[in-house]
C-alpha cells in the first residue's frame, strides 16, 4: 500500500450540533458534500474545531464512521484521534484504522504536559501500535507544550509518522520546521492568518477551520505560489485575510458555523460552554455576513447608493438639531445638563463614509469627532463616529461629550 501523503487543503470539519447538544446528521453530510465540492483534497472530523474534547468517546467514533462512509473514497479521512493519555489515543487509532480512515491527526498530550521525552515515546508508540499514518499536532495555545523543532526532526525519521500540522500562528515556529524537515516530511499549516507565508516558504498542505467555508480560496492561494504568480497569492490571502482572522481569534467553531448558516448549510450550533450567550456578538455576525458577501460566498444585501456629497450640518438640521436648536442647552451645571443627539447612518463606501475621514483627517477645534468605543479597544459595529455641534468650549464641557454622552450613544448605536 502507498504511504499516505498530505497534500492540498482539507477542512477540519466543524460538528454541527442542535441547541439541545444533539449531532445533526444531515447538516455534517452537507458540509463534507459542499468542502468537496469546493476542491477539499480530505476531511479531518473531530478535531479542535469539531469540538472532540467536548465529545464523548462514543460520539467521536460515530462521526468516523459516518464522514468515512459518506465521503465512500472521495477524498481521505483523517480522524481526530487525539486523546490526554497514550493509551487511550492507541485505542481510538485503532478503532479508526479499523473503519477505514486513511490517517490520523494526533494533537500532542494536553492538560498535564510531558516532558519532550514524553512527547517522543507518545507519538512513537501511537505510531508504532495504532495502526495508521500519524499526523502530528502543534497547537501550543490549547496544549500549553510546544513540539519542538528537535524532536518532531527524531520523530519524523519513523515510518509511519507522515506529517506534523502547526497550529502555533508563530510563523517563525513554522518556518523553522519547514527548514528542518525539508524533504523528510510535509509541514502542514494549521494557522489560517500564517497560510500564504506558510505556503511560499515550503509547507505542502494545510488543514483549516475556514476550509469548512473557502477551502477553494486556499487552493487558488497555493496554486498561485505554486505558479509563481505571488501578485495574485498575495490580494487572494487579503481578501481572506478578515474572515480568516475572525474565525482563529473567535474560537474557530462559532464564527464558521455562523458562516455556513448564513450560506444556507445547517451547521449547527457549537456545544457549551462555547456556545455560551455573547461568543458572537451582533457587530461579529455582521462582520462576518460582510465577508462572506465580499468572498462572493452569499449575495450581497442591496444599499441606497449615495448620489451626492453630504452636508451633515443640513442633515442635523433637518432634525432640529443645529446650533440655535442648541443656544439654550445647560452644559456643565449638574441636573441641568441637557444633550441632543442625532444618528445619521449610511453605506461606509458613500459620501457619508467621506465626511467620516474629513472629519477625523481635518477637526476643528472644539469640534473634534471621536471614534464610538463599547470598551477600550471594541469600536461599535457599524463604525461610528461622534461630532459635537456645539463648540467643547471647557474640559467640563468635554469630559461630558466624551465620557457619559458616548457612552450612551454606544448603546443606543
Amino acid at each position: 500500500m502507498a504511504k499516505f501523503k498530505p497534500k492540498g487543503v482539507m477542512p477540519a470539519l466543524v460538528t454541527p450540533f442542535t441547541k439541545d447538544g444533539d449531532i445533526i446528521e444531515e447538516g455534517f453530510k452537507d458540509i463534507i458534500d459542499y468542502t468537496i465540492e469546493k476542491g477539499a483534497t480530505g476531511l479531518v472530523p473531530a478535531g479542535t474545531t469539531g469540538e472532540f474534547v467536548y465529545m464523548r468517546t462514543e460520539e467521536r467514533k460515530k462521526l468516523f464512521k459516518m464522514c468515512v462512509e459518506y465521503a465512500d473514497g472521495r477524498v481521505p479521512v483523517v480522524a481526530g484521534t487525539g486523546e490526554t493519555s497514550t493509551e487511550a489515543t492507541v485505542k481510538m487509532t485503532k478503532f479508526a484504522a479499523d473503519i477505514g480512515c486513511d490517517a490520523a491527526l494526533v494533537i500532542s498530550p494536553f492538560y498535564l504536559r510531558p516532558t519532550d521525552k514524553g512527547y517522543y515515546e507518545h507519538y512513537e508508540a501511537v505510531a508504532r501500535k495504532g495502526g495508521l499514518p500519524v499526523i502530528m499536532y502543534n497547537i501550543p495555545q490549547c496544549t500549553l507544550g510546544v513540539l519542538q523543532s528537535n524532536i518532531v526532526e527524531d520523530l519524523a525519521e519513523l515510518d509511519n509518522i507522515v506529517g506534523i500540522k502547526d497550529s502555533s500562528g508563530h510563523i517563525g515556529h513554522t518556518l523553522e520546521l519547514i527548514q528542518k524537515l525539508d524533504s523528510k516530511m510535509p509541514v502542514l499549516i494549521g494557522h489560517d492568518e500564517c497560510f500564504l507565508s506558510a505556503v511560499a516558504a515550503g509547507a505542502s498542505a494545510a488543514i483549516l477551520a475556514s476550509a469548512n467555508v473557502m477551502p477553494h480560496i486556499w487552493l487558488d492561494i497555493m496554486d498561485s505560489v505554486r505558479k509563481g504568480d505571488m501578485k495574485k497569492a498575495a490580494e487572494l490571502q487579503l481578501s481572506a485575510q478578515t474572515f480568516a482572522r475572525i474565525v482563529t481569534r473567535n474560537g474557530g467553531a462559532p464564527p464558521v458555523k455562523a458562516a455556513l448558516r448564513m450560506m444556507g448549510i445547517n451547521a449547527g450550533y457549537s456545544r457549551m460552554p462555547l456556545n455560551s450567550g455573547g461568543t458572537l456578538t451582533h457587530e461579529l455576525r455582521a462582520e462576518i455576513r460582510i465577508e462572506l458577501e465580499n468572498l462572493g460566498l452569499i449575495e450581497t444585501l442591496s444599499h441606497p447608493k449615495a448620489t451626492k456629497d453630504i452636508d451633515i450640518q443640513g442633515v442635523l438640521g433637518t432634525f432640529g438639531v443645529g446650533p440655535d436648536y442648541l443656544q439654550d442647552a445647560k452644559i456643565g451645571k449638574g441636573s441641568e445638563d441637557t444633550v441632543s443627539v442625532a444618528i445619521v447612518t449610511g453605506p461606509k463606501h458613500g459620501a457619508l463614509g467621506s465626511a467620516f475621514v474629513k472629519l477625523l483627517m481635518n477637526p476643528k477645534v472644539g469640534h473634534e469627532a471621536l471614534t464610538v468605543i463599547l470598551e477600550p479597544n471594541l469600536p461599535v459595529r457599524p463604525t461610528s463616529i461622534m461630532v459635537p455641534i456645539k463648540k467643547i468650549k471647557s474640559m467640563r464641557q468635554a469630559t461630558l461629550f466624551y465620557g457619559p454622552v458616548q457612552s450612551g450613544a454606544a448603546r443606543a448605536v
